[in-house]
């Protein structure tokens, strides 16, 4: 039973018995309002009417999900930060309100490690959230207002968009678009103009810098990555990631396991992971954002609800960027039977998102100038290899064993 059946039966049940006795119950009572009621109730008992219900309510499922994983992406980031770099905040349980207490009244604090440090640490979660909501949303006196406003609209909107085209398994996905890869690499493209906009408007130094770098950055990364991309595209005959999937799970190789992509182009698949990550601008490709060099790049001069909006959007693009590698090279939802495909698939993901997690709080950052060589002169190359491999793969390899196999019969 696939997501759009379920949310097919839930719109004829609503619309029976909800939607349309509500519509015409209107109809009669306040002319000349009466017939856009009737209209709307007409519509609502259509195939046309129904199945926009349906697709509402998939959506909003997923957009559901999505939110929920964001939510924890966030909370699994600091908690791994924390044990890497010894802080006290994501640990706190509410035991350490006692501690709390004790300091504000004089008393000398009774530490108990294991109680107060120990819990699951959503007291900073939420206190941060309190603090973004509660704080003024300042705008800079010469910073063009309208661009300073568009631009977190762009940015904010094309990432949770995001959410919804990728599916979390053959039978879960609120989008079922034959090019779902493609329209999520155009949503990708469409997050620059943002920055680049929001770091332009600020009218500051620093916030400009770090749109630029934005732009350089992406402009070297996008080419390799989507080369990377062709070369699972050409293998699978498909933009659809259903049957990317399909055909990792009918490919084999030794003992009869699943041949994922990542093995045959395991060159794509570096390659692929390395852009990504400076798609979504982590560490330490974050040199848009390099808070010791730029205060906070381009999103300097935003406060309040806005910045952790833009916060939030960097989130959802490193879960998709993620979601797609688990696509391309990992097999998406393949795995053995008795647990669901959904949570091999957020499985895979996240433990993609573990790895970026540690890479961020141990690596270093790279300086703007090996950013750009490291795309144009290395990247590039490899992932020009990776498709001339894959040609190999699907055009000349066959024509050779079928050559070979006729051999013994000309001869």
């Amino acid at each position: 039973m696939s997501l759009f059946t379920v949310c097919k039966a839930m719109a004829e049940w609503t619309a029976d018995y909800m939607l349309i006795p509500v519509f015409n119950f209107q109809k009669g009572l306040f002319p000349p309002f009466s017939h856009p009621a009737g209209d709307v109730a007409d519509w609502l008992g259509t195939d046309g009417g129904l199945n926009t219900l349906a697709w509402l309510y998939a959506v909003n499922i997923a957009f559901a999900i999505g939110m929920t994983n964001l939510i924890i992406v966030i909370h699994l980031e600091r908690k791994i930060a924390a044990r890497i770099q010894d802080r006290r905040g994501p640990m706190l349980s509410f035991r350490s309100f006692r501690e709390l207490g004790e300091d504000l009244a004089g008393d000398s604090p009774t530490w108990r490690f294991k109680q107060n440090y120990a819990g699951i640490g959503i007291l900073q979660n939420l206190a941060d959230g309190i603090k973004a909501i509660t704080k003024e949303l300042i705008v800079p006196a010469k910073a063009d207002k309208f661009l300073f406003t568009m631009g977190p609209i762009i940015f904010i909107s094309s990432s949770v968009f995001l959410l919804v085209l990728f599916p979390l398994s053959d039978r879960f996905a609120a989008s079922s678009a034959p090019a779902g890869l493609m329209v999520i690499m155009a949503a990708f493209s469409i997050a620059p103009i943002g920055v680049l906009t929001s770091g332009w408007a600020s009218n500051n130094k620093y916030s400009m810098i770090g749109g630029m770098r934005s732009a350089a950055q992406l402009m070297s990364y996008e080419i390799p990555l989507l080369l990377s991309m062709a070369g699972v595209f050409l293998l699978a005959g498909s933009f659809d990631p259903v049957t990317i999937v399909e055909q990792q799970q009918q490919s084999t190789w030794l003992f009869g396991l699943p041949m994922w992509n990542f093995i045959p182009q395991f060159i794509g698949f570096i390659v692929f992971m390395i852009c990504i990550l400076a798609e979504v601008e982590r560490v330490p490709f974050d040199l848009p954002e390099a808070e010791a060099e730029l205060v906070e790049g381009w999103t300097t001069e935003y406060s309040g609800i806005r910045y952790m909006l833009f916060l939030a959007a960097e989130y959802i693009r490193g879960f998709t960027g993620a979601a797609v590698a688990t696509i391309l090279f990992l097999g998406g939802w393949a795995g053995p039977w008795p647990v669901p495909p959904e949570v091999w698939f957020l499985l895979k993901v996240y433990l993609i998102l573990i790895f970026w997690i540690f890479i961020r709080w141990t690596v270093p950052r790279i300086r703007t100038d090996q950013i750009l060589d490291l795309g144009w002169k290395k990247l590039l190359p490899l992932s020009l290899i990776n498709i001339l491999i894959v040609i190999f793969m699907v055009e000349i390899y066959p024509y050779l064993s079928d050559v070979l196999t006729l051999l013994p019969e000309v001869f």
